[in-house]
Protein backbone atom coordinates (compact mmCIF):
# COMPACT_ATOMS: atom_id res chain seq x y z
CA UNK A 1 0.00 0.00 0.00
CA UNK A 2 2.75 2.23 0.37
CA UNK A 3 4.48 1.82 -2.85
CA UNK A 4 1.11 2.36 -4.27
CA UNK A 5 1.01 6.19 -2.21
CA UNK A 6 4.73 6.61 -3.47
CA UNK A 7 4.04 5.87 -6.94
CA UNK A 8 0.92 8.43 -6.47
CA UNK A 9 3.25 11.38 -4.97
CA UNK A 10 6.51 11.30 -7.21
CA UNK A 11 3.67 11.48 -10.08
CA UNK A 12 2.43 14.93 -8.98
CA UNK A 13 5.81 16.12 -7.56
CA UNK A 14 7.44 15.23 -11.25
CA UNK A 15 4.41 16.90 -13.31
CA UNK A 16 5.89 19.47 -16.14
CA UNK A 17 4.00 22.69 -17.14
CA UNK A 18 1.53 20.69 -19.49
CA UNK A 19 -0.03 19.34 -16.29
CA UNK A 20 -1.13 22.89 -15.31
CA UNK A 21 -3.16 22.99 -19.39
CA UNK A 22 -4.10 19.20 -18.46
CA UNK A 23 -5.49 20.57 -15.00
CA UNK A 24 -8.03 23.34 -16.79
CA UNK A 25 -8.78 21.03 -19.71
CA UNK A 26 -9.68 18.43 -16.62
CA UNK A 27 -12.01 21.09 -15.06
CA UNK A 28 -13.94 22.33 -17.89
CA UNK A 29 -14.63 18.13 -18.88
CA UNK A 30 -16.22 17.91 -15.47
CA UNK A 31 -18.33 20.65 -15.69
CA UNK A 32 -19.65 19.64 -19.10
CA UNK A 33 -19.55 16.00 -17.55
CA UNK A 34 -21.47 17.08 -14.70
CA UNK A 35 -24.01 19.05 -16.56
CA UNK A 36 -24.89 15.95 -19.26
CA UNK A 37 -25.15 13.50 -16.16
CA UNK A 38 -27.62 16.03 -15.00
CA UNK A 39 -29.53 16.23 -18.39
CA UNK A 40 -29.24 12.20 -18.49
CA UNK A 41 -30.56 12.26 -14.76
CA UNK A 42 -33.73 14.36 -16.27
CA UNK A 43 -34.15 12.34 -19.08
CA UNK A 44 -33.70 9.04 -17.30
CA UNK A 45 -36.76 9.97 -14.32
CA UNK A 46 -39.11 11.36 -17.13
CA UNK A 47 -39.07 7.70 -18.85
CA UNK A 48 -39.20 5.68 -15.43
CA UNK A 49 -42.34 7.97 -14.86
CA UNK A 50 -44.12 6.77 -17.60
CA UNK A 51 -42.92 2.74 -16.47
CA UNK A 52 -45.27 0.62 -14.20
CA UNK A 53 -42.15 -0.25 -11.74
CA UNK A 54 -43.02 0.80 -8.37
CA UNK A 55 -41.51 3.93 -7.15
CA UNK A 56 -39.17 2.71 -4.50
CA UNK A 57 -37.51 0.92 -7.79
CA UNK A 58 -37.49 3.97 -9.82
CA UNK A 59 -35.72 5.97 -6.93
CA UNK A 60 -33.24 3.44 -6.65
CA UNK A 61 -32.52 3.49 -10.13
CA UNK A 62 -31.92 7.17 -10.86
CA UNK A 63 -29.75 7.72 -7.51
CA UNK A 64 -27.47 4.37 -8.80
CA UNK A 65 -27.25 5.93 -12.52
CA UNK A 66 -26.43 9.22 -11.21
CA UNK A 67 -23.86 7.72 -8.98
CA UNK A 68 -22.33 5.36 -11.13
CA UNK A 69 -21.87 8.25 -14.25
CA UNK A 70 -20.21 10.61 -11.47
CA UNK A 71 -17.61 8.20 -10.80
CA UNK A 72 -16.74 7.00 -13.99
CA UNK A 73 -16.51 10.87 -14.65
CA UNK A 74 -13.78 11.14 -12.45
CA UNK A 75 -11.52 8.19 -12.66
CA UNK A 76 -12.30 8.96 -16.41
CA UNK A 77 -10.50 12.64 -15.86
CA UNK A 78 -8.04 11.22 -13.07
CA UNK A 79 -6.83 8.60 -15.93
CA UNK A 80 -6.53 11.99 -18.56
CA UNK A 81 -4.55 13.56 -16.01
CA UNK A 82 -1.81 10.93 -16.06
CA UNK A 83 -2.46 8.98 -12.89
CA UNK A 84 -1.29 5.45 -13.03
CA UNK A 85 -4.93 3.70 -13.44
CA UNK A 86 -3.01 0.37 -12.15
CA UNK A 87 -2.01 2.52 -9.00
CA UNK A 88 -5.72 3.55 -9.00
CA UNK A 89 -7.13 0.71 -9.52
CA UNK A 90 -5.10 -1.14 -6.62
CA UNK A 91 -6.17 1.71 -4.24
CA UNK A 92 -10.31 1.38 -5.16
CA UNK A 93 -9.58 -2.40 -4.74
CA UNK A 94 -8.24 -2.06 -1.48
CA UNK A 95 -10.22 0.24 -0.32
CA UNK A 96 -13.56 -1.69 -1.57
CA UNK A 97 -12.52 -5.07 0.44
CA UNK A 98 -11.64 -2.86 3.35
CA UNK A 99 -15.23 -1.40 3.24
CA UNK A 100 -16.80 -4.94 2.40
CA UNK A 101 -15.07 -7.26 5.23
CA UNK A 102 -15.90 -3.60 7.59
CA UNK A 103 -20.08 -3.70 6.54
CA UNK A 104 -20.78 -7.28 6.30
CA UNK A 105 -24.27 -6.71 7.72
CA UNK A 106 -25.17 -3.72 5.45
CA UNK A 107 -24.24 -5.41 2.33
CA UNK A 108 -26.28 -8.58 3.40
CA UNK A 109 -29.60 -5.54 3.54
CA UNK A 110 -28.22 -3.93 0.48
CA UNK A 111 -28.44 -7.36 -1.70
CA UNK A 112 -31.51 -7.99 0.07
CA UNK A 113 -32.98 -4.37 -0.80
CA UNK A 114 -32.11 -5.40 -4.27
CA UNK A 115 -34.03 -8.36 -4.57
CA UNK A 116 -37.30 -6.80 -2.65
CA UNK A 117 -37.48 -3.78 -4.83
CA UNK A 118 -36.97 -5.96 -8.12
CA UNK A 119 -39.06 -9.44 -7.16
CA UNK A 120 -41.20 -7.60 -5.12
CA UNK A 121 -42.51 -10.11 -3.11
CA UNK A 122 -44.67 -7.26 -1.43
CA UNK A 123 -45.53 -3.94 -2.04
CA UNK A 124 -46.11 -0.48 -0.72
CA UNK A 125 -48.96 -0.38 1.36
CA UNK A 126 -49.51 -4.36 1.49
CA UNK A 127 -49.94 -5.82 5.29
CA UNK A 128 -47.66 -8.61 5.86
CA UNK A 129 -46.34 -10.68 8.71
CA UNK A 130 -42.96 -11.85 9.00
CA UNK A 131 -41.21 -13.97 11.95
CA UNK A 132 -40.73 -11.09 14.22
CA UNK A 133 -43.39 -8.69 13.47
CA UNK A 134 -46.64 -7.47 10.90
CA UNK A 135 -48.07 -4.24 10.23
CA UNK A 136 -48.52 -2.40 6.69
CA UNK A 137 -45.79 -1.56 4.59
CA UNK A 138 -44.86 2.25 4.80
CA UNK A 139 -41.69 2.22 3.14
CA UNK A 140 -38.99 0.28 0.78
CA UNK A 141 -35.87 1.31 0.95
CA UNK A 142 -32.63 -0.08 0.20
CA UNK A 143 -31.29 -0.90 3.30
CA UNK A 144 -34.92 -1.52 5.75
CA UNK A 145 -38.22 -1.98 5.16
CA UNK A 146 -40.63 0.51 7.65
CA UNK A 147 -43.90 -1.34 8.86
CA UNK A 148 -46.30 0.81 10.64
CA UNK A 149 -48.50 -1.85 13.34
CA UNK A 150 -51.91 -2.11 13.89
CA UNK A 151 -51.41 -0.37 17.46
CA UNK A 152 -49.65 2.56 15.52
CA UNK A 153 -45.82 1.39 15.98
CA UNK A 154 -43.06 1.92 13.62
CA UNK A 155 -41.25 -1.21 13.17
CA UNK A 156 -38.22 -1.30 10.60
CA UNK A 157 -36.67 -4.19 9.81
CA UNK A 158 -33.52 -5.11 7.65
CA UNK A 159 -33.79 -6.20 4.12
CA UNK A 160 -31.10 -9.07 4.85
CA UNK A 161 -33.96 -10.94 7.31
CA UNK A 162 -37.15 -10.55 5.09
CA UNK A 163 -35.24 -11.52 1.90
CA UNK A 164 -33.68 -14.98 3.47
CA UNK A 165 -36.94 -15.71 5.91
CA UNK A 166 -40.79 -16.41 5.14
CA UNK A 167 -43.37 -13.04 4.66
CA UNK A 168 -47.07 -13.39 4.34
CA UNK A 169 -48.53 -11.09 2.66
CA UNK A 170 -52.25 -10.32 3.33
CA UNK A 171 -53.28 -7.98 0.43
CA UNK A 172 -52.06 -9.56 -2.21
CA UNK A 173 -55.25 -11.23 -3.20
CA UNK A 174 -58.28 -9.62 -4.38
CA UNK A 175 -60.11 -11.27 -1.90
CA UNK A 176 -59.53 -13.05 1.84
CA UNK A 177 -61.31 -15.54 3.49
CA UNK A 178 -62.98 -15.43 7.17
CA UNK A 179 -63.49 -18.47 9.05
CA UNK A 180 -64.97 -18.26 12.57
CA UNK A 181 -65.27 -21.35 14.64
CA UNK A 182 -67.70 -21.93 17.88
CA UNK A 183 -67.84 -24.84 20.05
CA UNK A 184 -71.34 -26.70 20.45
CA UNK A 185 -72.92 -29.26 22.73
CA UNK A 186 -73.05 -32.73 21.54
CA UNK A 187 -77.28 -32.62 21.24
CA UNK A 188 -77.89 -29.86 18.81
CA UNK A 189 -78.49 -30.71 15.69
CA UNK A 190 -75.66 -30.57 12.84
CA UNK A 191 -77.79 -29.22 10.02
CA UNK A 192 -79.88 -26.46 12.35
CA UNK A 193 -76.51 -25.03 13.69
CA UNK A 194 -74.84 -24.89 9.60
CA UNK A 195 -78.16 -23.37 8.11
CA UNK A 196 -78.32 -20.41 11.04
CA UNK A 197 -74.55 -19.75 10.57
CA UNK A 198 -74.69 -19.29 7.03
CA UNK A 199 -77.92 -17.17 7.25
CA UNK A 200 -75.96 -14.74 9.41
CA UNK A 201 -73.39 -14.80 6.94
CA UNK A 202 -75.58 -13.86 4.20
CA UNK A 203 -77.07 -11.27 6.14
CA UNK A 204 -73.52 -8.96 6.28
CA UNK A 205 -74.14 -7.21 2.72
CA UNK A 206 -70.08 -7.06 2.55
CA UNK A 207 -69.98 -11.16 2.40
CA UNK A 208 -69.38 -12.09 -1.07
CA UNK A 209 -71.92 -14.25 -3.08
CA UNK A 210 -69.34 -16.23 -5.44
CA UNK A 211 -68.02 -18.25 -3.64
CA UNK A 212 -71.39 -18.97 -1.02
CA UNK A 213 -70.32 -19.04 2.65
CA UNK A 214 -69.94 -22.33 3.63
CA UNK A 215 -70.32 -23.47 7.21
CA UNK A 216 -69.85 -27.52 8.14
CA UNK A 217 -69.25 -30.00 11.03
CA UNK A 218 -65.41 -29.86 11.59
CA UNK A 219 -64.61 -32.27 14.30
CA UNK A 220 -65.74 -33.06 17.92
CA UNK A 221 -63.51 -33.12 20.68
CA UNK A 222 -64.15 -33.56 24.37
CA UNK A 223 -67.73 -34.08 23.87
CA UNK A 224 -68.56 -30.93 21.83
CA UNK A 225 -69.20 -30.40 17.89
CA UNK A 226 -67.48 -27.47 16.08
CA UNK A 227 -68.00 -25.54 13.58
CA UNK A 228 -66.71 -23.44 11.10
CA UNK A 229 -68.45 -20.74 9.05
CA UNK A 230 -66.18 -19.89 5.91
CA UNK A 231 -66.68 -16.69 3.79
CA UNK A 232 -65.10 -14.47 1.61
CA UNK A 233 -64.60 -10.45 1.40
CA UNK A 234 -62.66 -7.77 -0.34
CA UNK A 235 -59.56 -7.82 0.77
CA UNK A 236 -59.62 -3.82 1.89
CA UNK A 237 -62.69 -5.01 4.39
CA UNK A 238 -61.82 -8.08 5.65
CA UNK A 239 -60.97 -6.43 9.13
CA UNK A 240 -64.39 -4.73 9.50
CA UNK A 241 -66.54 -7.73 8.14
CA UNK A 242 -64.46 -10.40 9.77
CA UNK A 243 -65.94 -8.84 13.34
CA UNK A 244 -69.50 -8.16 11.52
CA UNK A 245 -70.02 -11.49 10.73
CA UNK A 246 -68.79 -12.84 13.72
CA UNK A 247 -70.96 -10.90 16.09
CA UNK A 248 -73.47 -11.63 13.38
CA UNK A 249 -73.37 -15.46 13.95
CA UNK A 250 -73.46 -15.62 17.90
CA UNK A 251 -76.40 -13.46 17.39
CA UNK A 252 -77.86 -15.92 15.15
CA UNK A 253 -77.58 -19.04 17.19
CA UNK A 254 -78.88 -17.45 20.34
CA UNK A 255 -81.89 -16.58 18.56
CA UNK A 256 -82.51 -20.12 17.59
CA UNK A 257 -81.65 -21.09 21.13
CA UNK A 258 -78.47 -22.40 20.60
CA UNK A 259 -75.93 -22.01 22.87
CA UNK A 260 -72.07 -22.30 22.94
CA UNK A 261 -70.75 -25.65 25.06
CA UNK A 262 -67.55 -25.88 27.09
CA UNK A 263 -65.51 -29.06 26.95
CA UNK A 264 -66.58 -32.13 29.39
CA UNK A 265 -64.54 -33.01 31.57
CA UNK A 266 -64.98 -36.30 33.44
CA UNK A 267 -64.17 -36.85 36.96
CA UNK A 268 -63.43 -39.90 38.70
CA UNK A 269 -62.92 -40.11 42.66
CA UNK A 270 -61.61 -43.23 43.95
CA UNK A 271 -61.40 -44.18 47.64
CA UNK A 272 -58.20 -46.64 48.72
Amino acid sequence: MEDIWKSLLDFFVKASADFALKIVVAALLFFVGSRLIRLLGRLFARSMAKSKLDDSVKGFLESLLSISLRVMLVISLLVFLGVPATSFIAILTSAGLAVGLALQGSLSNFAGGLMILFFRPFRMGDFIKTGSAEGTVQNISIMYTTLKTLDGKKVVIPNAMLSNGVITDFSWYETRRIDVSVTLGFSHPVEEVIALMEGAARAESRVLADPPPAASLDRIEDGTQVFTLRCWVKTGEWWATNLAVTRAVKEGLLSGGIRAAAPLREVRQQNF
